[in-house]
């Protein structure tokens, strides 16, 4: 989903000498994936995020996202970022914060309350929902900054440095996020220069160091936890919740419902589904392979 091929990018300052922050660098991020950026500071992450969110330009090379360029996706479908550093007046508070980022994020007026209270419960600022951003710890204002990244519920996440200052608490809710928002049409990209946390985190970690690819580490293999199937869900009261918790569902009329998930996300899906009042009479996975298909079924009827 996410493709930077042979990619250098240079800065040329009016005065002084140019730098290249970045040399030759190639990756691939595909849907499904949660990826890691890892090195020292300097390395030339952030530089790499910028390219990806369509802020620069390479100076040689492509980067390209679901096949166009970096810029022009941003522009048609938006991307999801928390940055280093949090850019909004102090003087705001939390829940007015989000609902007007919600709204410049295009998310329609009937969902920004739903949304942007979602958002507080799964990073736990219901406490600090009224508080002013001027207040905040570090570890609050990251808590914020992913808030606000996830609202909009893009297909492209980009963290920029997201481990930086969170307490342990904060960075279970991390871990947790993360594989709530894993899906199979999303592509995460998280930098940061905790390599160990990026291992456990995403399914693979590129080392950068003074602009170039150093090393890429191995692809997580699947587990059946994190393997996508078909499953199919019959609900009898509260359907309108579906589309929210699984936006990817099909409908099958008569309360029936296809939706492809692994098992993990599943079980996240329907527990967030009981929360919302929704009573569900079955679940049960959809096994392509001995399902026959209408001819064959014919096979066996006598005529």
């Amino acid at each position: 989903m996410i493709e930077l091929s042979h990619v250098s990018k240079t800065f040329a300052p009016a005065f002084g000498r140019s730098a290249r922050a970045l040399d030759d660098v190639s990756l691939r991020v595909a849907a499904g994936e949660v990826a890691g950026i890892s090195g020292p500071a300097g390395a030339g992450k952030s530089t790499l995020l910028s390219l990806v969110l369509g802020h620069e330009r390479p100076t040689s090379g492509s980067v390209r996202i679901d096949g166009i360029e970096a810029r022009r996706f941003v522009e048609r479908e938006g991307m999801a970022y928390v940055s280093q550093r949090l850019a909004l007046p102090g003087r705001w508070r939390v829940v007015d914060a989000l609902t007007r980022l919600a709204m410049l994020s295009g998310v329609r007026a009937t969902e920004t309350t739903a949304r942007v209270n979602d958002a507080i419960r799964d990073l736990a600022l219901t406490e600090d929902r009224r508080r002013r951003l001027k207040s905040f710890t570090q570890d609050a204002r990251t808590r914020f900054g992913l808030a606000q990244a996830l609202i909009a519920d893009h297909r492209v996440i980009v963290l920029d440095e997201p481990l930086d200052g969170l307490s342990t608490e904060s960075l279970e809710l991390l871990r947790q996020l993360i594989g709530k928002l894993r899906a199979f049409d999303r592509a995460i990209l998280i930098a940061s220069r905790d390599t160990a946390e990026l291992q456990r985190l995403t399914d693979r970690v590129t080392f950068i160091d003074r602009g170039r690819v150093r090393r890429i580490g191995a692809q997580r293999s699947m587990t059946p936890a994190t393997v996508e199937t078909v499953f199919h869900l019959a609900i009898h009261h509260g359907a309108e919740h579906i589309a929210a918790v699984f936006p990817m569902a099909v409908s099958l009329g008569r309360g029936l419902y296809s939706v492809r998930v692994s098992v993990a996300a599943l079980n996240r899906g329907l527990r967030d589904l009981l929360d919302r009042g929704v009573l569900l009479t079955s679940v049960a996975p959809v096994n392509a392979t001995i399902e026959p298909s209408p001819a064959d079924a014919m096979d066996g009827v006598a005529t």
